[in-house]
């Protein structure tokens, strides 16, 4: 009877050492959920955080701005996890080490010979390690306020996988100026084809009440140089234009704001009539015209940077031009030209196709509608439209045979010398292709695209 008495003993200690491991491991389960992403700034063992033996104590922000204040929390924030020094903040430059951040414009008068060695574009940035007033400093500086916070980011990337600053001097700038990234999200709160929960912009039809995690994913995408993101699913819900509904639209363009994302939106073509009272939507008419200049213009009145849109039109049951014997062009401009004043930009989808198509009938060819469709109105497109395509002709086909239409886009920009950039990564399973010629442009996104690691 003792014996069994201990052998229970036992077992109770073991089974309470399994419940102790089980609880730490739940824990350390709970900490690392993967939300966080490459931002989780995990502390650098001993051997990788001496190499920042002498990084610098203080950072000295020149300007004031939600961008500026969001660069300079997280430079803090993320020294302090991976390295486990609290910066101290400073107004002016100290008689010491210093990280110095700030536009260009902003650290002329400190660091002026420093400036007139770079040009670099919109967004572009420059790291340095630079002697600033007999101090060695950083110095993390760029044209815009953004690529300040983008130098951050790449600072931060840099410790995180330990390599030297001592002979620090780069400069980095976006091989793209728009950089969207599109969800799917719908405002009853789900998401088409989403399988990581609910949606973090809306629920029960209105924008929610907590967008907590709609800045944290501002911040996720600004940390990969994402400038903007269309928030609502392509099949949009003509309810995003109500006028109840745009101030609701500009607390997530609020949320967005600090870390340098845009907001944009997916819209229905048929709103005039579906929520504007109209007897049509069709593109040709004036009053639909003039419908979609109100609604802009009060929607720029409550969010002034507001990026544009994106427009699903005659394909997969939307309503579209074709409606009244429009072309995909007639569409896209008439909201193009609502924009184009506050320089907003109509990013009109290619994938156009009748998802009913009988394919025993040989001359439907699906694969082959963007071409027939969007081939003949080539360089009928206002300025400020952008093509979006997919990588191959039939829905999630990502690999070769490219769209045909991409494929007749690198062609015919042959022919014509056209100015172009080769296929870049924008954002995850996106990239783009540009095409110039004049002042007509015109940029295809594609899926499968892979991301740098920060």
């Amino acid at each position: 009877m003792k014996a069994n008495n201990s052998i229970l003993r036992l077992r109770s200690a073991a089974f309470c050492c399994a419940l102790l491991l089980l609880a730490f491991v739940a824990k350390d389960a709970r900490a690392e959920t993967g939300a966080d992403a490459w931002l989780r700034y995990a502390p650098l063992d001993k051997n990788a955080a001496q190499k920042y033996a002498d990084f610098p104590v203080s950072v000295v922000m020149f300007g004031d701005s939600p961008v500026l204040d969001s660069a300079k929390g997280e430079l803090i924030r993320g020294v302090s996890r991976m390295l486990g020094r609290t910066l101290r903040g400073e107004k002016t430059l100290p008689r010491e080490n210093a990280i110095i951040l700030g536009t260009f414009s902003a650290i002329q008068p400190a660091s002026a010979n420093l400036l007139a060695r770079i040009d670099l574009p919109t967004d572009g940035f420059l790291l340095a390690r630079e002697r600033v007033r007999g101090c060695e400093c950083l110095v993390v500086t760029a044209k815009t306020e953004r690529g300040v916070l983008y130098g951050v980011f790449a600072l931060l990337s840099k410790i995180a996988r330990g390599e030297s600053l001592s002979n620090l001097r780069e400069t980095q700038q976006p091989s793209a100026s728009i950089r969207w990234v599109d969800q799917w999200d719908n405002l009853d709160g789900r998401i088409e084809r989403g399988y990581a929960g609910q949606s973090i912009f809306f629920e029960n039809g209105n924008v929610r009440a907590d967008l907590t995690r709609a800045g944290e994913y501002a911040r996720l995408l600004a940390s990969i140089g994402i400038n903007g993101c269309a928030i609502n699913n392509v099949n949009a819900n003509p309810r995003v234009l109500e006028d109840d509904f745009l101030p609701q639209l500009a607390r997530v363009a609020d949320a967005f704001r600090p870390w340098g994302v845009r907001l944009s939106i997916s819209v229905d073509l048929s709103s005039p009539k579906v929520i504007g009272g109209l007897d049509t939507f069709d593109p040709a008419d004036p009053r639909v015209a003039e419908w979609w200049k109100k609604k802009f213009d009060e929607l720029y009145t409550l969010i002034p940077d507001f990026a544009g849109v994106v427009v699903k039109a005659d394909s997969e049951g939307r309503l579209g031009p074709a409606t009244y014997g429009r072309t995909p062009a007639d569409a896209a401009n008439v909201i193009a030209r609502a924009l184009a004043p506050y320089s907003g930009i109509v990013f009109y989808r290619a994938f156009v196709y009748n998802h009913h198509l009988d394919w025993t009938n040989q001359k439907n060819d699906r694969a082959r509608a963007a071409y027939d469709i969007f081939h003949p109105l080539d360089g009928k497109f206002d300025d400020n439209v952008i093509v979006q395509i997919k990588h191959g002709p039939i829905d999630f086909q990502v690999r070769e045979p490219v769209s045909p239409l991409f494929s007749a886009l690198e062609k015919r920009m042959k022919q014509s010398n056209c100015k172009s950039h080769r296929n870049i990564p924008a954002s995850s399973g996106i990239c783009v292709f540009f095409r110039r010629c004049g002042s007509k442009f015109s940029i295809s996104i594609c899926t499968q695209a892979s991301i740098p690691r920060p």
